[in-house]
């Protein structure tokens, strides 16, 4: 039985060791394998010790004061310290302690494991880490959702006030003066009136696309089908014929906030059938399909211009426009906004595309942030 309990000692993967209380201390009288190769130390340097040269000069770690008072009372106990091997290197160290005791009960000699748990305490740290950088993040983002706030409330007040009096007075200069139709002042006129609008375009985009990035999401059941419907109709409503055709799958639900996911169609749909206006026999698709890996993704596809996969990336962004915009205007804020509200949805939009080839762009709805 002897010789089966050491063989299962020598085995363990973990340093085991046995001190013997000699006047007060514990020098070491048996260390297995594993905790030579874990310290790097030879039995000639180990016998006869204690397992203070473990300790290189960290000698008030927490968790030596919480071993010498159980060493001096007898007691079993688990601390993590942090040691070093005979070349210097750092690890963290594991070590249960188990007091044996004689027939008369008087502490004769104590059992260590020693359980190299560096690996473990590097990954804690460097969840802490994290965790320090996700907090710090979430005060940066409180932050900029501020600035957003602030910018709303200036946007809507202190930038369109000076519209509405650039377009007072340009009515009042055109009843007090006369403009010759094609005259140059009533040419800068139009100008100015045009600017007027694009200015005041440029606010409105600018507010939902702040709107789309803050605030708590009201979820709700949505049926996507009707509200692309209302959609194509308000935008088809205004436009110039001939128009696309529109085919819209019926049936399609979703969970999210009902205002900010019809700005998502309203932008994506909105898109299709400006670039599809010049195509001779224009069509626009809205459905769900499943993708490779058989996950479910919205989709809404034309035949339209298209565009070159090469500048794909800059696509979502806020300002970029691959397009003229005396061709197809815009504020170049509309897919900025998308991206936001799919990401708040937890969900990804992407698309693909070739010049003159139409596009298809696709988005999923996962679980939404409520933050």
């Amino acid at each position: 039985m002897n010789e089966l309990i050491h063989r299962a000692v020598e085995s363990s993967q973990n340093g085991i060791t046995i001190a013997q209380l000699i006047n007060g201390q514990f020098p070491l009288i048996y260390a297995n394998a594993a905790f030579y190769r874990l310290s790097g130390y030879g039995p000639d340097e180990v016998i006869g010790n204690d397992c203070r040269f473990l300790q290189g000069g960290l000698t008030n770690q927490p968790g030596l004061q919480t071993l010498r008072a159980a060493l001096a009372q007898g007691h079993e106990a688990t601390v993590l310290l942090r040691n070093f091997r005979k070349d210097g290197t750092e690890f963290w160290n594991e070590l249960m302690v188990s007091p044996v005791r004689g027939d008369s009960g008087e502490l004769t000699h104590y059992v260590g494991i020693q359980h190299d748990v560096t690996q473990r305490e590097n990954d804690a740290q460097a969840i802490a880490a994290l965790n320090l950088t996700l907090a710090q993040r979430s005060q940066e983002l409180a932050l900029a959702n501020e600035s957003l706030r602030s910018f709303s409330s200036s946007a809507s007040h202190d930038l369109r006030a000076p519209l509405s009096s650039i377009r007072g007075f340009c009515a009042a200069l055109k009843k007090s003066a006369e403009l010759p139709l094609g005259s140059r002042p009533a040419h800068y006129m139009a100008r100015i009136e045009a600017n007027v609008e694009r200015m005041g375009l440029l606010i409105e985009a600018l507010l939902k696309l702040a709107h789309s990035g803050s605030g708590k999401l009201t979820l709700s059941e949505c049926d996507l089908s009707l509200v692309a419907r209302e959609v194509v109709d308000a935008l088809q409503a205004d436009a110039p014929e001939p128009q696309a055709q529109v085919h819209i799958e019926p049936g399609l639900q979703a969970v999210g906030d009902a205002a900010l996911l019809r700005s998502v169609l309203q932008n994506l749909l909105g898109n299709a059938l400006k670039y599809s206006s010049k195509t001779p026999g224009a069509r626009v698709y809205f459905g769900r399909e499943a993708d490779a890996a058989g996950q479910a993704r919205f989709f809404v596809r034309d035949n339209g211009e298209g565009f070159d996969m090469q500048v794909a990336g800059k696509l979502f962004g806020a300002f970029e426009r691959f397009h003229s915009e005396a061709d197809y205007p815009g504020t170049g804020l509309g897919l900025a906004t998308v991206r936001r509200i799919v990401t708040r949805h937890g969900g990804v939009v992407f698309a693909e595309s070739a010049p003159g080839a139409g596009a298809v762009f696709y988005f999923t709805l996962g679980t939404p942030r409520t933050d």
